[in-house]
């Protein structure tokens, strides 16, 4: 099955309409995967420094483009670039081009190949016979001969009845309450419900930041949160993720079939979210009813996006009013203490570490240092959000105290990194600690109750007491061991 992409700027212009109308034809009588991709306009260097919005996420959509996913693209760089340099235009063509992916352009452009007639208004004729041209273009090398006669049938859906099932999805979304069926899962349903047989929503967890002077690296992987296939909601196991690259291709083989669909990606603010792709109906046919319906359900996304913002904030109020019912100050509690885990934070660590030193490491003790690094945080926080690595620090400090024991210090450092000090008389505390941690480690990483594993990169040393010896010394011994540890990996 050939695999087309249509890269246009947005469905508000009626004539780009119509020629999606045609070309969605031409692919369902062909059995091409036909994915237009709406990812609005570059923004100018002048646009860039005055832009107080977040229209340049939607570009990204053009970043999921690769030849893993497409056979061939057309490209309305008219509209896409109407805001850059020809320069700027070049560069973007040009990553089509290292990729080796054929292109047509709708328009002219500096000599690069176009579709048959491009300098006609664009139309459902034109759209259908695109299709056409790109189709022989990948197989054959050159364009067909074109045909003004093309029997197109009709849109079979009256405005009115598609703004009717418009309405009745966004009532149903924006008046949903927080912690009832997952939006995902409602958004599945609903459209299954108004007609739509396919569909998928990709998400990255919390999302990857991506602002206009650092822009996001696009992860590895992304979460499957959404399917819709032959109009029902597919029951996913937790955790389901696949390749990023290849989203559009075999990560949703279930689900991809001949004809149209439109993919847009999916963005909070700064972050970008993940990936959204529905199967065309009637409905999309009708003009703005793709636009208004994108952004009910990004809408819908991002209300609950919040809802996880308001929730972490009040977990936060509550923490502290739980320590004004103690009646300890806030200021020494915030002062020394981590409020997610309830050990040492990096300040509180070394100015109870000196302490204890000071106080128990003399002749005949050996002080064990320890530092412990939660290496899978990142991938955790990014694929499943930062709940679930919030999760996951907490049952590392579980997993330090019960290796170390009451005595022993532990510190959170910062994100991911901790820090374990234990003074013993024992000689033999070093061996029986490694082996210890070990043993956690691979249960962490065995336990089935999470989709991801949690695992910890430490190193333990143990110094024997002299009084020559610094501590400042055991440290940096300790932090060199870890990172030698790193680089091996």
């Amino acid at each position: 099955m050939l695999r087309i992409g249509l890269l246009i700027s947005d469905f508000k212009k009626e004539d780009i309409c119509d020629f999606c109308v045609g070309a969605i034809r031409a692919a369902e009588k062909e059995e091409i995967l036909l994915t237009i991709m709406p990812g609005g306009s570059f923004l100018s260097d002048e646009q860039k420094e005055k832009n107080n919005n977040y229209d340049y996420q939607q570009t990204v959509i053009f970043d999921y483009v690769s030849e893993d996913n497409f056979d061939g693209l057309l490209i309305d760089l008219d509209s896409i670039g109407a805001n850059i340099t020809d320069y700027a235009k070049d560069v973007f063509l040009g990553n089509f081009i290292d990729q080796k992916i054929p292109f047509l352009l709708l328009s002219e452009f500096n000599g690069n190949k176009t579709i048959n007639n491009p300098w006609m208004k664009h139309d459902r004729n034109q759209g259908y016979q695109a299709i056409l041209d790109i189709e022989n273009y990948v197989t054959a090398g050159e364009l067909p001969i074109p045909r003004d006669d093309h029997n197109i049938p009709p849109i079979d859906i009256c405005a009115a009845d598609s703004m009717k099932q418009l309405s009745i999805v966004s009532e149903r979304l924006l008046h949903r309450l927080p912690g009832t069926t997952p939006v995902y899962s409602q958004i599945m349903e609903l459209l299954g419900l108004g007609g739509v047989k396919d569909g998928f929503i990709l998400m990255y967890g919390d999302g990857i930041p991506n602002t206009l002077k650092d822009p996001w690296i696009m992860p590895e992987k992304i979460l499957v949160k959404g399917l819709l296939h032959d109009g029902h909601n597919v029951d996913l196991p937790s955790g389901t993720i696949v390749d990023t690259m290849n989203l559009l291709d075999e990560s949703t083989e279930e689900a991809m079939n001949p004809g149209g669909w439109i993919a847009r990606t999916l963005y909070f603010h700064e972050n970008q979210n993940g990936v959204m792709a529905i199967k065309i109906n009637s409905n999309f046919m009708v003009p703005n009813f793709e636009n208004l319906l994108f952004e009910i359900i990004h809408t819908s996304i991002n209300s609950a996006f919040r809802d996880i913002i308001f929730q972490h904030m009040a977990e936060e109020i509550m923490a502290l009013q739980v320590e004004v019912e103690r009646g300890d100050s806030i200021l020494d509690r915030l002062g020394e203490k981590d409020y997610m885990t309830g050990e040492y934070n990096r300040r509180g660590f070394f100015t109870h570490a000196y302490d204890y030193m000071r106080r128990d490491y003399v002749e005949g003790t050996y002080a064990i240092i320890s530092y412990v690094d939660l290496d899978t945080l990142r991938s955790i926080n990014e694929l499943y959000g930062r709940q679930e690595g919030n999760l996951a620090i907490k049952r590392t400090a579980v997993v330090l105290h019960n290796v170390f024991g009451e005595q022993a210090l532990v510190g959170r450092l910062r994100g991911n990194e901790f820090a374990v000090l234990l003074i013993t008389d024992r000689k033999d505390k070093l061996e029986y600690l490694r082996a210890s941690m070990q043993q956690q480690n691979a249960r962490l990483m065995a336990e089935q109750d999470k989709p991801y594993s949690i695992h910890l990169m430490f190193v333990i040393n143990q110094f024997e007491y002299s009084s020559s010896i610094r501590f400042e010394d055991m440290l940096k011994e300790t932090d060199i061991n870890l990172k030698n540890m790193k680089n091996m990996m």
